[in-house]
């Protein structure tokens, strides 16, 4: 029974060339033509050694090959209407023209760079590591000086508080490590307090229904919430405990709204029947017309 072992490509496409570029390079180097697109490696005298020259050229065009098997769609439109015939299967050309175009110059690759950086949210391990492990690389290709110990500062103060004391360990013991070795630590840590799979504290359902418009309830007379979620006249639908409701300001003041329902001097509420709360200026009545 034979195993078939499949590739994965990664295609270049504007967007991704920091992400590209390592693997690329990679196969680069596999088939010796690295040093020549890189310009590691001078072009021999045709006439003075025709021997060097040869091969020099074979690489340039294995690597020509190479690089153009690993691009877009996009790209590859992009390169077929701006290199020039004459720098057909030049390896060495479209190296350059690729860089030129995706990589950005010095100033604007590092400021897109920290950028990316400086933008990483958390939410859950396992999707902050490979992100931020990616914006690191885009720091380091860029060519920007940013020492490891500023780069564990500023991802230490990503973290949620459930990392309070992987971050203290780190600031007291392992501040100047390599920044590779601190995420590391921080997979580890992950994986031993079973962290990998726990996303980060999120708004409470009643926080994700309300919205913030400056229009009262109808029933509460409160902003911030829909009717339909107003915990005062569906008190079902109100968190259990006062720490839920304290997640937000509007879901305290409905808890203390809430609260005022057992006042035995309120009038202002009464219920129907069916269980359902209701407001007095709720009250209508047939034949009469009412304006907002």
């Amino acid at each position: 029974m034979s195993t078939e072992n499949k590739e994965t490509k990664i295609l270049l496409s504007p967007e991704n060339y920091a992400l590209w570029l390592l693997p690329m390079k990679a196969k680069l180097h596999k088939n010796k033509s690295l040093q020549v697109v890189n310009g590691s490696v001078a072009c021999p005298d045709p006439e003075k050694d025709k021997e060097n020259f040869r091969l020099y050229a074979k690489l340039n065009e294995d690597a020509y090959i190479e690089i153009i098997q690993h691009l877009n769609q996009e790209v590859l439109a992009y390169v077929s209407t701006t290199l020039v015939e004459a720098d057909e299967f030049n390896g060495l050309k479209l190296w350059q023209l690729l860089k030129s175009k995706y990589a950005g110059n010095d100033l604007t690759s590092k400021t897109t760079a920290l950028k990316k950086f400086l933008a990483v949210d958390f939410s859950s391990l396992p999707s902050f590591l490979p992100v931020i492990r990616s914006a690191n690389h885009r720091l380091v290709v860029s060519g920007i000086s940013l020492d490891d110990q500023v780069k564990t500062i500023l991802m230490l103060d990503k973290l949620p508080k459930s990392f309070e004391s992987f971050k203290t360990n780190i600031s007291m013991n392992f501040e100047s490590e390599p920044f590779e070795n601190v995420l590391k630590k921080l997979e580890d840590f992950g994986s031993q307090n079973q962290l990998n799979d726990r996303p980060a504290p999120s708004i409470p359902v009643q926080g994700l229904l309300t919205h913030q418009s400056g229009k009262p309830c109808i029933h509460c007379k409160k902003p911030g919430h829909q009717p339909a979620n107003c915990w005062v006249k569906y008190p079902e639908k109100a968190p259990k405990t006062e720490a839920a409701h304290m997640t937000l300001l509007d879901n305290f003041v409905q808890h203390v709204a809430a609260k005022e329902e057992s006042d035995p001097t309120d009038f202002s509420w009464f219920r129907t029947a069916d269980g359902v709360r209701h407001h007095v200026d709720e009250i209508r009545y047939e034949n009469v017309k009412y304006f907002n």
